[in-house]
C-alpha cells in the first residue's frame, strides 16, 4: 500500500468514524430530545433548555464540525472505489443541515431559551424533520454506501 492509499484509507476512516456518531447523536437529539421537552413545564424550561443546550455542544456540536475536516480532505484523498460525486452529495447534505441549523434552528433554539413556547418547539421538531432528519438519513445511507464500496473493493484485493 502506497503513502497515498493509507493517507485515503485513514482520512475515510475518522470521517466515517465521526460521520456515524454524529448521526446517532443527532438522531436522538432529533427524535427523542426535542419531543420529550413538551413534558417540562412552563416556569422551568428555560433553565432546562439552557442546560440542554450547554450539553448539547461538546457532545454533538463540536463533532459535528469536526466531521467537516476528513469530509473535505476525501476531495483529494478518497479510497479509489469512492467516486468523488459521492463525497460533494455527502458535503452538500452536511451543508444543508449547518444552514438550516444556523437559519432556522439556531434562532427557534434562542427564542426558547427565554420562554416556554410549544408553537415553537412544534416549529423547531417540523423544521428539524424536513431540513436536518430527512438530510441527515440521505447522509447515513450515502456514507453507508461509500463504506461498502471501500470494504468491497478491498476484499477484491485480499490474496487467497
Amino acid at each position: 500500500m502506497n503513502k497515498r492509499n493509507k493517507i485515503s484509507t485513514l482520512v475515510f476512516s475518522i470521517y466515517i468514524l465521526l460521520a456515524f456518531y454524529v448521526f446517532g447523536a443527532g438522531m436522538v437529539t432529533s427524535l427523542v430530545t426535542y419531543r420529550t421537552w413538551k413534558w417540562v413545564g412552563p416556569s422551568e424550561f428555560p433553565k432546562f433548555h439552557q442546560t440542554d443546550n450547554a450539553n448539547i455542544i461538546p457532545v454533538f456540536v463540536i463533532f459535528f464540525f469536526l466531521s467537516f475536516i476528513p469530509q473535505i480532505l476525501l476531495l483529494w484523498f478518497r479510497p479509489a472505489a469512492i467516486p468523488k460525486w459521492m463525497i460533494w452529495l455527502a458535503l452538500l447534505l452536511n451543508l444543508t443541515m449547518l444552514l438550516s441549523s444556523i437559519s432556522i434552528q439556531i434562532p427557534i433554539q434562542m427564542e426558547l431559551d427565554k420562554r416556554f413556547s410549544m408553537e415553537l418547539i412544534e416549529q423547531l421538531i417540523s423544521t428539524d424533520l424536513t431540513f436536518r432528519v430527512i438530510p441527515m438519513i440521505l447522509l447515513a445511507i450515502t456514507n453507508f454506501i461509500m463504506l461498502y464500496k471501500a470494504v468491497k473493493n478491498s476484499n477484491s484485493m485480499i490474496q487467497p
